[in-house]
């Protein structure tokens, strides 16, 4: 993972280090990418520094690496999860680090589960190992 140490009792921190095999799809110094919520072509994007910020606290290299980082998984995700859009979300309430949820969805997706709507149906969309395979896929786009 990212060279950023854990900071003892951070779910995040705790995931980011020892997350399951598999769920890890991107990892550098500043910036670690995991499966999102077990749906297939979703990805939550973490930074790697612990902190209760929010975006007015990326560092300059954070944030200039942000642009470039969101684009290639949207990129990767469109080849590999053929979305219709990909939508991205970020509350910023549970969790000491900066995050944003990318969600991909599909021409499929029924009008009701669309915008907003989406994140209340992730247990309905979840296919743990449609989305490892996606994964894969992804993390070999990515390396």
């Amino acid at each position: 993972m990212g060279t950023e140490a854990a900071v003892p009792g951070c779910a995040v921190c705790e995931m980011r280090v020892n997350g399951p095999d598999g769920s890890v799809v991107y990892a550098d110094e500043l910036w670690t990418v995991t499966l999102g919520a077990d749906v297939p072509g979703w990805f939550m994007v973490i930074a790697n520094r612990h902190g209760d910020e929010w975006l007015w606290g990326l560092s300059d290299k954070e944030a200039a690496a942000l642009g470039p980082l969101m684009r290639d998984i949207a990129v990767a995700a469109k080849a590999e999860a053929a979305p219709q859009r990909v939508y991205l979300m970020g509350f910023g309430e549970q969790w000491e680090h900066f995050h944003l949820l990318l969600m991909s969805r599909s021409a499929a997706t029924p009008m009701e589960f669309r915008g907003p709507n989406l994140l209340s149906h992730a247990a309905e969309l979840a296919d743990r190992d449609e989305a490892l395979r996606v994964g894969e896929r992804v993390r070999s786009r990515l390396a």
